[in-house]
């Protein structure tokens, strides 16, 4: 169910979803600079988020077409596109996010997201602080932003350094590591390898989202009371938790999904 949810401007947006991916312990960066032109508005070692100014077939087309302008650029992240559900054509945003999936391109509609609007309420309660988010946060970026200004932090040789810098702190991060169990969790999955899959959901099942955590330990009952067949489970019991607690776990789809 869509819940009303306002914010006075795309900063505003991109400040409170920031937050609230820092409280599921994600490390944060903001507006970060393509390589080639553009920013991504958020990036975290499992996400480079976009958040166009509305979330209208429209807007969202043409947050696609920049988005895979990108991707490469971003291998270790998932391409998402954030925003509120538009006030009209909503079905047919809807549509498009179904359709951009394959692309590998998540839609989040935020005020259709439990946690996220639980979230929002504690923000409407106690409002935020001005964001300081480049300076306070010691990013690498910030000096640079600082110091050298926009037209230095696109050249080749920021981008090295930000990839040099950034990159090794992504790879130590313990989100990275959760990304690449899900991976592992994924490729045991499309040849039903129970050790493997049992080895990445004990992994799973220590992180610090809990949705993902319960996710970890549906899906090992399923595997140790059922065997081969509970790998049929993978996509009803990530559907259960979207539905029912608000979770974003992704679907993908495998040849026996129902």
């Amino acid at each position: 169910m869509t819940v009303a949810i306002e914010f006075a401007s795309s900063e505003d947006l991109r400040t409170a979803l920031g937050r609230w991916l820092e409280d599921y312990g994600h490390s944060v960066h903001r507006q970060v600079p393509c390589p080639d032109e553009g920013v991504v508005d958020l990036l975290t070692p499992l996400y480079a988020i976009f958040c166009p100014s509305s979330l209208t077939p429209a807007d969202l087309w043409a947050a696609v077409d920049i988005i895979q302008t990108k991707q490469a650029h971003f291998p270790d992240q998932r391409m998402v596109i954030a925003g509120l559900t538009p006030e009209t054509d909503w079905e047919a945003a809807v549509d498009i996010a179904e359709q951009i999936k394959p692309k590998g391109i998540e839609v989040w509609f935020l005020d259709q997201n439990a946690s996220f609007v639980e979230f929002y309420g504690g923000m409407a309660a106690a409002p935020l602080p001005p964001p300081q988010g480049r300076l306070a946060r010691r990013n690498p970026l910030a000096g640079c932003l600082i110091s050298i200004g926009m037209a230095a932090i696109l050249s080749a040789s920021f981008w090295l350094a930000y990839r040099i810098l950034d990159r090794h702190q992504f790879q130590t991060a313990t989100t990275s590591q959760e990304n690449r169990s899900w991976e592992q969790l994924h490729n045991a999955v499309e040849v039903w390898d129970i050790d493997t899959a049992l080895a990445s959901l004990e992994r799973l099942g220590t992180s610090r989202n809990p949705c993902v955590a319960r996710f970890a330990e549906r899906f090992e009952t399923s595997l140790r009371q059922r065997g081969d067949d509970g790998f049929r489970d993978i996509n009803p019991i990530k559907r259960a938790l979207n539905m029912e607690e608000g979770c974003r776990l992704d679907l993908r789809e495998y040849d026996f999904s129902q």
